[in-house]
């Protein structure tokens, strides 16, 4: 039985560095707004959409619309250009995590691109202890400091349970997390890094962010007030 890999090899190495090219240049433009860095962008995406059309049809019918919007990006703003990339790579990523390319050469580099863990040393921090406890540390990727209830999402289909000025504390954030992205204060991630759904959502829609914590879900405790500074990475738990 032929394999994507046997099939279309060099088309599966090119796809690989063009992935990494894309997220830097989405990166640049949401650090500055600039046209010359949205045109980058703009021209980056376009670049993946011969291998997106190849493998297109190893995602479900349905959500194929993601790609089909990307050739037709002069109609789409900038913003909704990263969305549908993004959601277009995720189910590419979804297919390699449910096995369907688990056999392809870059499956492993693509999991760790999209999905990548930061090593975080400890953080020194100046605090009145009868007033703050610090939880965990990660990396920023969008700046800001807000103070809010953590709402502590394990499963997907949880959450719906999302209050308005809540602070999203998950593993990893999915497409079905946008139409959530107006109502949360801040995002707290165990998993990520820079290029990371959550930290795109993030910087989209202005929300302090600090991903890549490794055990925020296990250490942060639903319903407890915290503090999110996402300037220094540092998440902290009110006790007053």
């Amino acid at each position: 039985m032929n394999t994507i890999r046997n099939l279309y090899p060099n088309e599966v190495e090119g796809l690989k560095v063009i992935l990494r090219t894309v997220y830097q240049e989405i990166l640049s433009y949401q650090e500055d707004r600039i046209q010359n860095n949205e045109i980058k962008m703009r021209e980056a995406v376009k670049s993946t959409l011969p291998y997106l059309n190849l493998f297109k049809t190893h995602i479900p019918k349905y959500k194929q619309r993601y790609i089909e919007l990307l050739e037709k990006q002069e109609e789409l703003k900038a913003y909704d250009l990263i969305i549908c990339f993004d959601r277009a790579i995720y189910e590419l990523h979804a297919r390699v995590e449910a096995g369907i390319f688990a056999d392809l050469p870059w499956s492993k580099e693509l999991r760790d691109l999209l999905n990548e863990r930061q090593n975080t040393t400890g953080v020194e921090m100046t605090r009145n202890e009868s007033v703050v406890e610090y939880i965990t540390s990660g990396m920023s990727v969008s700046r800001g400091v807000v103070e809010g209830i953590a709402r502590v999402i394990l499963d997907e289909g949880n959450i719906s349970e999302l209050n308005q000025g809540d602070i999203l504390v998950t593993s990893m954030t999915a497409p079905n997390f946008v139409p959530y992205a107006r109502l949360v204060s801040g995002l707290v991630t165990d998993k990520g890094g820079l290029v990371c759904h959550a930290a795109i959502l993030a910087r989209e829609f202005n929300l302090p962010c600090v991903v890549g914590c490794k055990d925020a879900t296990k250490t942060i405790q639903d319903g407890e007030r915290i503090r999110l500074d996402a300037d220094t990475g540092i998440v902290v738990r009110l006790t007053r």
